[in-house]
């Protein structure tokens, strides 16, 4: 078998293809595949299993190194199932000694450690833990296993998970993550017209967003398999934008513009885009809600764990901030005096206990009661219905009262502290409205933008058309335009004064145009614009 793959490996060479070998790959789609001679044993701290783990893992990098075609080591595919693994020590005791098992056997090859988001250090597979123990880390983002399978394929929730995730573990790990792993359920999920539009603003989405690269699971159809794992009950078999005789679907059409528009860039790599405001949660799902609506408020959102060291910002968003929402006393301390320096924070509550916040917040829980029903919140400007499970009412201290609900009780609050500001949301609406259908439809992105007010320098009005900007220097800016509703957009968008866009590119330009001021995007579809200053 070894010898069998010394061809593949040839066979990739020969026709420029780079290999990510996932070493120990035991998890084949709901199942694990173990050797006999290691069944029911705890592949995590067994010492036999580790031993022989080790001497596999040494024997193949030893064996394959000389392999050019060979870019980068992998633990194995989803490694993190390979067992049940209690605590986040057994984790990283295990990550390191595959790890240092590989280097030492190849020192000259990146490692890339296990996929997923995993935030908090109080879980197995802490992302802080596994970013240091690798070169690269890596997301699977499949759009229909949980909440983010909850509105339409083509809807902003779904275009956007992979770019969010991807995002924001490469932020908190701080080392470069790559989309690894992404796809569909074809049949329950989109036809294979809408598969292709989804592809290109999820790769849109994506690249705005610095995900390094996007791996399509998979490229072929593998119906008519009688092999294990494809003859299993439980696999997807058409997951392909191929099909199984190799004839391709629309959706390569979308992947291979992006490639072509990609290659026709005028710069090496697009500059990072300059986050406008900092969130903090450990809720992986929260993550995907807030970016949604930061970025439809026209927020650039950059993501922290709450449990570590803080970064400097003007702005922080603590999203359904439930009990102490993972702050020590230190943290939230420290997130305390960043306001009171003039930090602007926002909170929306979820049965906060945090200390001070009657100081903080200058509110205080009059009434709650475990009942259902729906707040009609009026913000003057706009209004957003929010429903809750749990109700509450609030008497106002020394804050201000922004927003009420049809009783006229207060639902969004003001208050100084210090040189800062605070803003309460008495719903947990990042994490409520994850759960239902439509939500991200209402206006209730303008609550975000009403904490961190930013201004573009192109501005659309749409909140699914979302605007990032990635500046060269401070007279040339690249601007990423996204259209991430299924309708077209038409119009022309405000540019700041003192800039001119100088040129458009697209990668596809039966979908996209620039043309005298005017902007046409039809649904799905993105746009990068090159800015001056005049």
């Amino acid at each position: 078998m070894v010898e069998h793959f010394e061809e593949f490996c040839d066979i990739a060479e020969r026709h420029g293809i780079k290999l990510i070998v996932s070493l120990l790959t035991g998890q084949m789609t709901f199942r694990t595949l173990i050797p006999p001679a290691l069944a029911n044993r705890d592949h995590f701290s067994d010492p036999y299993s580790l031993m022989w783990q080790g001497r596999y893992v040494e024997c193949l990098v030893n064996r394959l190194k000389g392999k050019k075609a060979i870019a980068a080591w992998e633990s194995g595919n989803e490694s993190r199932i390979l067992a049940k693994c209690p605590t986040s020590s057994t984790a990283e005791f295990w990550q390191r000694y595959i790890h240092q098992a590989i280097r030492q056997a190849d020192p000259s090859r990146p490692v890339i450690g296990v996929d997923g988001l995993c935030i908090s250090r109080e879980q197995p597979w802490p992302s802080s833990v596994n970013a240091k123990l690798s070169d690269y880390v890596t997301v699977h983002p499949y759009a229909f296993w949980d909440s983010q399978y909850n509105d339409d394929f083509n809807s902003v929730r779904s275009l956007t998970y992979a770019a969010a995730i991807n995002a924001a573990l490469e932020q908190i790990g701080g080392r470069p993550s790559f989309i690894e792993e992404h796809g569909s359920r074809r049949q329950e999920q989109t036809s294979q017209g809408n598969l292709a539009r989804y592809m290109r603003a999820m790769l849109w989405n994506s690249w705005a967003a610095d995900a390094k690269a996007m791996l399509w699971w998979c490229a072929y159809d593998q119906t008519g398999l009688t092999i294990p794992p494809y003859d299993w009950r439980q696999p997807c078999v058409e997951l392909g934008i191929f099909r199984r005789d190799r004839t391709p679907y629309p959706a390569v059409t979308s992947v291979r513009n992006f490639v072509a528009f990609q290659r026709r860039l005028p710069f090496e790599g697009l500059p990072k885009a300059k986050p406008d405001a900092v969130v903090l949660t450990v809720d992986s799902e929260v993550v995907h809600s807030s970016y949604v609506l930061a970025r439809q408020a026209g927020i650039f959102p950059q993501f922290a764990n709450p449990e570590e060291k803080l970064p400097d910002a003007n702005c922080y968003f603590v999203p359904s901030a439930t009990g102490r929402a993972f702050f020590t006393i230190r943290r939230w301390e420290e997130l305390k005096a960043k306001v009171r320096a003039g930090a602007t924070l926002y909170l929306s509550w979820d049965d906060t206990f945090l200390d001070s916040l009657e100081e903080v917040a200058g509110i205080e829980v009059a009434f709650r009661e475990k009942s259902r029903g729906v707040d009609h919140c009026d913000f003057g400007a706009f209004k957003v219905d929010i429903g809750y499970g749990v109700k509450r009412r609030f008497n106002a201290l020394s804050a201000e009262t922004l927003a009420r609900n049809q009783s006229g009780e207060g639902v969004f609050f003001r208050n100084r502290y210090g040189k800062g500001t605070v803003y309460t949301l008495i719903h947990n609406v990042e994490k409520s409205f994850y759960a239902s259908a439509g939500k991200y439809a209402s206006d209730a992105c303008r609550i975000w933008a009403t904490v961190c007010p930013v201004k573009r320098l192109v501005t659309t009005d749409e909140k699914d058309v979302f605007v990032s900007e990635h500046p060269f220097d401070a007279d040339r800016c690249a601007v990423v335009v996204v259209n991430n509703a299924d309708r077209d957009f038409v119009g022309r968008p405000a540019i700041a004064a003192g800039w001119k866009v100088a040129s458009a590119l697209t990668d596809d330009a039966s979908a996209a145009k620039w043309e005298d001021g005017l902007l046409t995007l039809v649904g799905n579809a993105g746009i990068l614009l090159e800015l001056v200053h005049n």
